[in-house]
């Protein structure tokens, strides 16, 4: 059975650790497992819907997201990788457990700013969150 891998991706540098490490690393596997690339869309204040159609707002997030996916999937490519993209909104942590379940992912690979200590408990990162919420292993990448 292939294996399912979950790689969520934002905006920051941090979050194409992962594509390098899974690229760095492809002798390593007898088969390479299906990569899962998720952008998570922060929720926008619930009365711009006033203003705004749904249509419009799905637009907005789907582009935004696939902006900020890209880079991830053009070094996948590059390295004659696929990988299947996905955009959801939400809080980011619930989000990409319940997407990692909902997809029976085997793994979750997770770039890391390396923040420690008191100012990683300050920012209560996504890392944290997801590493208490998840029932899926989570590989923290530095």
């Amino acid at each position: 059975m292939t294996q399912q891998w979950l790689i969520p991706i934002d905006d920051s540098d941090s979050a194409l650790l992962p594509i390098t490490w899974v690229i760095n690393n492809l002798s390593a596997w007898r088969e390479m497992p299906h990569i899962h690339l998720l952008n998570v869309q922060p929720n926008l204040p619930r009365d711009i819907g006033r203003f705004i159609n749904a249509d419009t707002l799905r637009e907005f997030h789907l582009e935004s997201g696939m902006k900020v996916l890209a880079p991830a999937l053009a070094q996948l490519k590059t390295a004659g990788l696929i990988a299947e993209l996905h955009v959801l909104i939400g809080e980011a942590a619930p989000t990409i457990t319940q997407f990692a379940e909902d997809k029976h992912c085997t793994q979750i690979l997770l770039g890391t700013r390396g923040h420690s200590g008191l100012k990683g408990t300050l920012l209560g990162s996504v890392a944290m969150k997801l590493v208490q919420l998840s029932k899926i292993p989570v590989l923290l990448v530095r």
